[in-house]
């Protein structure tokens, strides 16, 4: 067995994709390489980690995009996928334990999006993250579909500048370079809801992914008031929400697990502005030993996380502003 990436191998794309659509039960027309471009691009193929054997067969695949929140680095896996007739062999582990030790120095902390919750527990991965979602009938109107790849030039710029001024504001969210921007609209099957004034963009939302989030509205932007805009959008479908603006249903986010040590500790210094300085992680005890207030204490690593980012956040911390991520970039 042998563990290398697409980038080494590129002509072994197919039987990459064909192994996760047959994992995640795809059906035509959905594509998995357009619904997560960002994940499945060439430029990003040094990161789409594979489990082959001696004749090149395709037995497990493990993707990861490294994207900046605060400006650090954080690794978020997706497209994870072993084959159906070498499963319980041991595969998904091997291949699971050496990606997340290929990066772990790299990167402040590890999401990934499951509802395999006993599984990743065991590799140090957490509930954690609050979401939200609200949904209500009524007319859906005012707003225009369309796409983002048939955007032109200047209408990309609005609506870049609105992620920028509104999504990005209320959350501590991805942050997109230009060459992202370029990216993301390689997502054909997600649908881009505008709404014009004077000639120019003022709201807008995103919804749809292929065959992953269907019905959900997870990125959205306006000129206005956010609350008004949800509760305007809310009739096209379900939105989710990284913070309680609205009432809604809770549930979690996403698991997370730390990286490496130093970087995360640089990272919830940021987030909890200095409050919380992390003195060390014990990985096999799973406990967190940090400073508040001058006084050295230790949580297990779930409970400090929860109380981190949520959804279960310490008092004592204030209001921090809610990391979320958009479905555009969750794979």
């Amino acid at each position: 067995m042998t563990i290398t990436t697409l980038k080494a191998v590129p002509h072994l794309l197919k039987a990459t994709i064909d192994l996760i659509e047959s994992s995640f039960r795809y059906e035509k027309p959905n594509q998995f390489a357009v619904d997560f471009a960002p994940l499945m691009d060439g430029s990003n193929f040094h990161n789409c980690f594979i489990l082959i054997d001696e004749n090149e067969k395709v037995l497990a695949h493990i993707g990861v995009c490294e994207k900046k929140i605060l400006g650090i680095t954080v690794a978020m896996l997706g497209g994870i996928a072993v084959d159906e007739s070498h499963r319980g062999k041991g595969h998904f582990k091997e291949l699971f334990q050496d990606v997340l030790a290929e990066k772990k120095s790299d990167v402040a902390f590890f999401i990934l999006w499951s509802d395999q919750e006993e599984l990743y527990k065991k590799y140090g991965f957490h509930l954690c993250g609050t979401q939200m979602e609200i949904g209500q009938s009524g007319p859906a109107t005012g707003f225009t579909k369309t796409k983002l790849h048939t955007l032109p030039s200047n209408q990309l710029e609005q609506i870049q500048e609105l992620y920028e001024k509104s999504f990005a504001t209320i959350y501590l969210t991805i942050n997109r370079s230009t060459t992202d921007w370029q990216v993301l609209r390689l997502i054909e099957s997600t649908d881009l809801y505008i709404k014009e004034q004077a000639g120019k963009i003022s709201d807008y939302f995103f919804m749809n992914k292929g065959q992953d989030l269907t019905g959900i509205i997870f990125e959205y932007g306006t000129r206005g008031e956010i609350k008004d805009l949800i509760k305007t959008i809310s009739p096209y479908g379900k939105v989710w929400l990284g913070t309680d603006l609205l009432d809604g249903e809770a549930q979690y986010q996403f698991f997370l697990a730390p990286g490496d040590t130093k970087i995360f500790a640089q990272f919830v210094a940021l987030f909890t502005n200095n409050k919380i300085n992390i003195h060390d992680i014990n990985s096999m005890k799973q406990e967190v030993y940090f400073y508040f207030n001058q006084e050295l204490l230790s949580l297990g690593t779930e409970e400090f996380l929860r109380g981190v980012f949520g959804p279960e956040t310490f008092e004592e911390f204030g209001e921090l502003k809610p990391i979320f991520i958009s479905g555009l970039e969750s794979i």
